[in-house]
């Protein structure tokens, strides 16, 4: 057991392997008058003493001489504020923060929550910043914790390499999947001016999909305005033969059906096509305005076609992209490219952490972020 003791009030910490037994023990010491400021699970350096610990505060008489410390108070009543922001927590349903952790901490966690990031993520990373901002000067606390929880997300976060860069400069397709209405065929317009054409990559846009003979159409006509050459399929043995043939191209920029949760059944004979091509890329298109539930339901859903990135489209469309972060680290999937709008190609911007910090740290994300 563990105390402080002030002029004014008396505050206890009582271990237990139970809250209800600590409770007890402390009103035996303390007497009904005292006060429970809050209750948590033990700090592992503590945990010997028992699983759970309580906070009591009791008055005590002060000497007439010596006025209340304000240490004291101001500590009393950051604890007050901490369980105000904790019955809040529980009110919305969401978890509360660590009992342990300052106010400013629970108040970063709720404004987290707010911008769209799952309530268990919310509390890793602020757990891990809380850990790290404990040798900082107390005036420098917030503004400390705000640019190592920025440090921690963008190292959870994982980029792909550059497009085209020297690393990759060899013969390979490009195969975009993902749901209907992701963006796919928006997305491989835009990749292919940018990335190809800006390159002087020589390139064959493929379009493929075994289900809808006239699906092919606004590719081909996006094809023509661009100049590239373009193939449509309808049969795996027909995409297997377009592959063969373009082969000595750069590029080979591949377009598929988009494949819902109700029919992915007829998905699994493409995905075991393309797990024999090699090399090649395969990026998960997914729209920013889905809640990151969704999201991860889509990349467990895709998981057999083994994407190499995530790509995001729509964050045009969503107030906060806080879902896309917290599926990226989730999945620990690596970021390929955001795509904002329908224009093409200028629409489209190699993925990087600073759009997606924007919700959780508002206006100054930049500057956090660059820290």
């Amino acid at each position: 057991m563990q105390s402080d003791t002030a002029a004014s009030m008396k505050i206890k910490s009582y271990f237990s392997h139970s809250v209800e037994q600590a409770i007890q023990e402390a009103r035996q010491q303390l007497g009904p008058e005292a006060v429970l400021i809050t209750s948590r699970r033990a700090a592992p350096h503590d945990r010997h003493l028992g699983a759970y610990e309580v906070v009591f505060g009791s008055t005590a008489p002060a000497p007439e001489s010596a006025p209340p410390p304000q240490d004291l108070n101001r500590e009393v009543a950051a604890l007050r504020d901490q369980m105000e922001s904790i019955k809040r927590a529980l009110a919305s349903g969401v978890p509360a923060p660590n009992a342990g952790a300052q106010p400013e901490f629970a108040r970063f966690h709720q404004q987290f929550v707010n911008a769209g990031l799952d309530a268990a993520l919310a509390q890793q990373i602020i757990d891990d910043a809380a850990n790290a901002s404990r040798d900082l000067p107390a005036a420098q606390r917030s503004a400390g914790f705000e640019a190592l929880a920025a440090q921690i997300i963008r190292k959870r976060l994982r980029f792909a390499p550059e497009f085209a860069s020297d690393a990759q400069a060899v013969k390979r397709s490009v195969i975009l999947i993902g749901p209907p209405g992701a963006g796919k065929t928006t997305t491989l317009a835009k990749i292919a001016i940018r990335e190809c054409l800006g390159r002087r990559l020589s390139t064959r846009i493929i379009s493929v999909d075994p289900y809808r003979v006239a699906a092919h159409e606004r590719l081909r006509s996006l094809a023509r305005i661009m100049g590239l050459g373009f193939t449509s399929v309808n049969t795996i043995r027909e995409f297997l033969e377009a592959v063969d043939e373009f082969r000595g191209k750069d590029m080979l920029l591949i377009d598929t059906p988009g494949f819902g949760s109700n029919d992915f059944e007829s998905a699994r004979d493409l995905a075991g096509c393309f797990s024999e091509m090699s090399p090649k890329e395969v990026h998960l298109v997914l729209p920013a305005w889905m809640s990151q539930k969704d999201l991860l339901r889509y990349i467990r859903l895709y998981a057999e076609f083994r994407p190499d990135y995530l790509l995001f489209t729509n964050l045009d469309e969503t107030e906060s992209p806080a879902a896309c972060l917290g599926a990226a680290i989730e999945s620990n999937k690596p970021l390929s490219f955001f795509a904002t709008g329908q224009s093409i190609p200028e629409e489209l911007q190699a993925a990087s952490a600073e759009p997606l910090l924007t919700n959780l740290f508002g206006q100054r994300a930049a500057a956090i972020s660059a820290a």
